[in-house]
């Protein structure tokens, strides 16, 4: 895992809820615990493959609903062989208005 150094945008911690889910019907709802507008921490408990692509989808004060696609960065564990704590997620395709969406959320936090 690489250092906050290496990161392409700042990141800010943050605590909401959003369904996800591998089809864009989200048929999960975990925690969200820090967000950049390139990616975010997805705390959940189920397993992930590195690559594997997922939608995200939450609702936002100031900016409304958020839905996007992301793929599994890496698999957060305390330790080997233990449940998964979370994982990382980079934002893939996103539109210029998510973008602006993403930003303004950001600066209301």
């Amino acid at each position: 895992m690489g250092t906050i150094e290496q990161r392409r945008h700042p990141r800010l911690t943050v605590e909401f809820f959003a369904d996800w889910g591998w089809s864009p019907e989200c048929e999960y709802y975990d925690r969200v615990t820090s967000l950049s507008i390139s990616g975010c921490f997805l705390a959940t408990k189920r397993e992930l493959d590195s690559g594997q692509e997922i939608y995200l989808r939450w609702k936002a004060e100031h900016v409304g609903s958020i839905i996007l696609k992301g793929a599994v960065r890496y698999q957060l564990r305390v330790m080997e062989g233990a449940r998964p704590t979370g994982a990382g997620i980079e934002f893939v395709g996103v539109s210029g208005d998510i973008l602006k969406k993403l930003q303004v959320l950001m600066e209301n936090y």
